[in-house]
């Protein structure tokens, strides 16, 4: 998805040149944000900017500074804000059978999958699952690009935090291969929208010739194997967030059930190289074209 942002500035607002696009880069959230608007607008994009980094200091588990860090302590109470993002996450663990769950820190720390990896037994697995401490990699980024966006006023706006985008306007992007994220194998064009992919791919360890991702079960405690990715458009970017990693963990014939059932647009692309697409992304995803020949379009 790397490809939205570099031809943000060419297709954020059709007709117009690209010098008439501001664009600009942001270390945050341990990636690169890219925020895109209307020459006039720059005083915005460092609005966003800060906004980013003030939800970053609320929900960053990879410091023990933050609000949600001092909350997994069980020290202090959360604010307001807070309460209600973690409410809203619960919601959503409840309505996706807990294929998505926020409460999967424990998980990542015994499976380390922020460091080498690791194979924890039944025991170290089944004691992880009775914690209830949040990790924020699943939503954070979401919450984050609504809050950014909500900060900027022009009609035409395109943020790209670490892949994930939200787009004000219409963009035409690209899904890469979950395999290689330089190589893309589908464009689209979306219009008001975000866009979020979960691989398996992009970081996986072997353990006794076993294969896993960095993408765990939280029904089961188990980490998941590479198995393509998951691509979602939806409204807000803390929906699409979520449903890609939810839909990730349901698994390619569980998850299109799901995404018809709940009229989500979903795009399945498998280790077969066969991209499925539920009828959601049919209709949101508009003027499909197949870039990579390897790959076909499942009816």
């Amino acid at each position: 998805m790397r490809t939205a942002a570099i031809i943000a500035a060419l297709a954020l607002v059709p007709g117009i040149a690209e010098s008439a696009v501001v664009q600009r880069a942001r270390y945050l959230m341990g990636t690169v944000c890219e925020v895109a608007v209307p020459a006039g607008h720059e005083a915005e994009i460092e609005s966003a900017f800060a906004e980013a980094k003030r939800i970053e200091s609320m929900l960053s588990t990879w410091t023990e500074e933050s609000e949600l860090a001092r909350l997994n302590r069980g020290a202090g109470q959360a604010s307001p804000e807070l309460r209600a993002l973690l409410d809203e996450t619960a919601d959503w663990s409840k309505k996706t059978g807990g294929a998505f769950d926020p409460r999967v820190k424990s998980l990542i720390d015994v499976w380390k999958t922020r460091e080498a990896g690791a194979l924890p037994d039944a025991g170290a697995i089944a004691e992880a699952r009775k914690s209830s401490r949040i990790e924020e990699g699943a939503f954070g980024k979401g919450y984050a690009l609504d809050r950014m966006l909500a900060r900027i006023t022009s009609a035409e706006a395109m943020i790209d935090f670490g892949g994930q985008l939200a787009v004000r306007g219409e963009l035409r992007v690209t899904v890469a291969d979950p395999a290689r994220r330089d190589r893309p194998v589908v464009a689209f064009t979306m219009r008001d929208a975000s866009l979020s992919t979960s691989s398996g791919s992009e970081k996986t360890f072997e353990i006794d010739g076993r294969r896993f991702s960095h993408i765990l079960d939280p029904r089961t405690g188990g980490a998941l194997p590479p198995r393509g990715s998951v691509s979602v458009i939806a409204d807000d970017a803390l929906s699409a967030d979520i449903l890609s990693t939810a839909l990730y963990v349901m698994g390619e014939d569980d998850g299109l059930r799901w995404a018809k059932a709940h009229g989500v647009a979903a795009v399945f692309i498998n280790p077969t190289r066969q991209i499925r697409l539920s009828a959601g992304a049919r209709r949101r995803a508009r003027d499909l074209e197949l870039l990579d020949r390897n790959y076909s379009v499942k009816e």
